[in-house]
């Protein structure tokens, strides 16, 4: 469960590749079947601009989050059934909100029901076949309307949370007539939505760029317990790296009876710091050890 999320939600169009029933196959299948949806992906995402798309893992299949060009994610969809008619992946695509999670570990994920809407409509859909959601079919319409003139209306699905999705899937000979023509995303001017995308794309990598953890490295000599705000991460040498939520940090270091090792810290984003210390050796100890360094000379 996420401990945090992000109030501001961009809208992206979302392409999601699913294979029905997956986690019901034996582990051999879905070795394989997974490696034909990362090659689908990748013949799909080659269209696009990599600072404008996030693909993600899915339990059942893989999303790709495209930012500011709905053209484009119709284009990458039909890109990957097209070279890959082997692979029993229904493809569902949906404009909606997406947002970054992060959790209890300070990890980071998208999330949103532009993703989810997404995958419910891809196990709408047949295999090999493509269905499109309303919302999507209108931010097409806003930038290209010749392309949104060519989804017509597949019927209205209904999921397991009673929900009504009506949908549209591509007409069949536009879909052949595509086939003897590159398709050219993004024709059309649509300085709305676009504008959007790429205000949403640069929020977007700001809200994960300030989420990124901090590193620290630590090295105690002797050996010492690490606490992190209060709280007991472990203990050098078998803790040596930790990563902490950018921010102000108190890091003590505890060894037996020596004077814990206290330091504050303030974390950039991504900030790497190596806090090292070691303990001085008590008197007795020193002259212990001097006196044995001579017995041996």
């Amino acid at each position: 469960m996420s401990s945090e999320t992000d109030s501001f939600s961009p809208l992206a169009s979302v392409v999601f590749l699913g294979i029905p029933d997956f986690a019901r196959k034996p582990v051999s299948e879905q070795t394989r079947l997974r490696l034909q949806i990362d090659a689908a992906v990748a013949t799909g995402t080659a269209v696009l601009n990599e600072e404008d798309r996030v693909v993600l893992d899915a339990p059942d299949g893989a999303a790709i989050v495209v930012l500011g060009n709905p053209p484009g994610a119709l284009q990458a969809a039909q890109r990957a059934l097209a070279a890959h008619t082997d692979v029993p992946m229904g493809v569902g695509i949906n404009h909606g909100p997406v947002k970054l999670a992060t959790g209890a570990r300070n990890d980071s994920w998208l999330m949103g029901d532009g993703i989810e809407a997404a995958g419910i409509i891809a196990g709408f859909a047949p295999p090999s076949g493509l269905l499109v959601s309303r919302s999507y079919r209108d931010a097409l319409s806003v930038c290209a309307p010749h392309l949104a003139e060519e989804l017509h209306p597949a019927g209205v699905f209904t999921d397991s949370r009673i929900r009504s999705h009506e949908l549209f899937s591509p007409d069949s000979a536009a879909l052949r007539a595509k086939g003897r023509r590159q398709l050219v995303a993004g024709t059309l001017v649509c300085v709305a939505i676009l504008a959007l995308g790429v205000g949403a794309r640069f929020a977007l990598q700001n809200l994960i760029e300030s989420r990124l953890p901090a590193l620290l490295e630590f090295d105690s000599r002797p050996p010492g317990e690490i606490y992190v705000d209060g709280v007991l991460k472990g203990k050098t040498p078998a803790l040596s790296r930790l990563q902490v939520p950018p921010g102000e940090h108190t890091i003590e270091i505890r060894s037996g009876k020596f004077p814990p090792y206290v330091v504050e810290v303030d974390l950039a984003p991504g900030e790497q710091m190596r806090v090292k210390h070691s303990f001085p050796v008590p008197a007795k100890k020193r002259r212990a050890l001097f006196d044995r360094l001579k017995f041996w000379q």
